[in-house]
């Protein structure tokens, strides 16, 4: 079973979260660890990088990834590109189980202006 869904967020938020996902691929480090090393719930990064959730890295999250990632300065976490616009509309597609109870797969598959 497939469904689409979308969801409105700041290009920023979303940009941001992808972004430190590739950081944690990168540094080989599962979302449990990253959550770990920033003194936060061992879901919390899970949840940031889940299409399904609204959590959000904050202001204080910033210091404590630079941290975690053993960054000197706060820049160096901040190395990507700047988002072209304020709000977003994400459409995310999920293959689901035979059952249609677990999400299997999820993918974004649109990501338009709103401005």
């Amino acid at each position: 079973m497939e469904k689409n869904f979308s969801f409105e967020t700041t290009q920023f938020d979303f940009d941001f979260a992808n972004h430190i996902k590739k950081l944690r691929k990168s540094a080989g480090l599962t979302k449990e660890e990253l959550s770990l090393k920033m003194g936060v719930a061992k879901s919390f990064v899970g949840n940031v990088e889940s299409h399904t959730q609204r959590h959000k890295y904050s202001t204080r999250h910033i210091s404590l990834l630079a941290k975690a990632f053993g960054f000197k300065n706060i820049s160096e976490l901040m190395d990507f590109s700047t988002p072209q616009h304020d709000r977003i509309r994400v459409t995310v597609k999920q293959i689901y189980n035979e059952s249609g109870t677990k999400v299997m797969e999820s993918e974004v598959v649109g990501i338009e202006g709103i401005d």
